[in-house]
């Protein structure tokens, strides 16, 4: 997981995590705009983090953020 999130760092990204209502949410941002998120519903966190924040940064990619 490190690695991904040095590369949304190396992109200018800031990746926040939270927690609401009991679901666990990632959201990455870029100049205080949130330009992706998902929520997670896994009991398996981590493997679900990875998965989703890598799923979120290669959409951006797609995107050209």
């Amino acid at each position: 997981m490190r690695d991904l999130l040095e590369k949304a760092l190396k992109k200018g990204l800031s990746v926040t995590f939270s927690n609401e209502n009991g679901y666990a949410v990632i959201r990455i941002s870029k100049d205080s705009e949130v330009v992706a998120s998902c929520s997670l519903g896994s009991a398996n966190f981590r493997d679900s983090v990875e998965d989703s924040l890598q799923s979120l940064l290669l959409d951006l990619e797609r995107k050209g953020i």
